[in-house]
């Protein structure tokens, strides 16, 4: 495995325990040490991206790094409590942009994989990304009440676990339905067929 995806596999790993660090590493390095570290984080995981040429990238690299700037500088444990919130807003951000695009972001990661996209498929990863940027944009609020409103311990059970488990549970939902998409759009095609002929 190449030390670049070792890395990135690192930093996605950080990014993601991101809560745990700062509930166990807040005592021992303080709000500024933490808060300078995830942003040289942030700033890895977009280098390693390669993807300059998308502004969604320095949207996400603004949002959150200056967020993390001003964490440093004030030495503040509350704004810290806030990356979770700046993440959730930027990527509903992205796929709320991608929206306005011919290809959305979904789509986008969909023909990594898939060589011809046919339209129905199209307006079904249109849907799915709408979904997703409210999704975000709903954990962007709940992470927001964790962070203004409760216990760094309980900030920390959301924000590490419970939003990982809807995520999840969303994720799954969404590949059951898609099972029975493909299933229900085989059938309207056959019944057309047969129609036809």
């Amino acid at each position: 495995m190449r030390p670049q995806v070792i890395l990135f596999i690192v930093i996605a790993l950080a990014t993601a325990g991101y809560p745990f660090i700062v509930y166990t590493g807040l005592n021992e390095f303080g709000p500024a040490t933490l808060s300078l570290v995830l942003f040289g984080l942030l700033l890895a995981r977009v280098v390693l991206r390669g993807d300059y040429h998308q502004p969604e990238q320095y949207a996400q690299l603004i949002l959150v790094g200056s967020l993390c700037l001003l964490a440093a500088g004030l030495k503040s444990e509350s704004l810290l409590r806030y990356y979770p919130v700046a993440m959730s807003l930027g990527f509903a951000f992205f796929f709320a942009v991608s929206l306005r695009a011919e290809t959305t972001l979904i789509e986008r990661f969909a023909s990594v994989f898939l060589q011809d996209i046919e339209e129905h498929q199209r307006q079904y990863m249109r849907g799915l990304t709408k979904l997703w940027a409210l999704l975000l944009l709903l954990n962007a609020g709940f992470a927001a009440y964790t962070a203004c409103c409760l216990s760094l311990a309980h900030w920390t059970l959301y924000n590490g676990a419970i939003a990982y488990v809807i995520f999840g549970v969303f994720s799954l939902g969404e590949l059951v339905n898609r099972h029975f998409y493909k299933k229900r759009h085989k059938k309207r095609q056959l019944e057309n067929g047969t129609e036809q002929a």
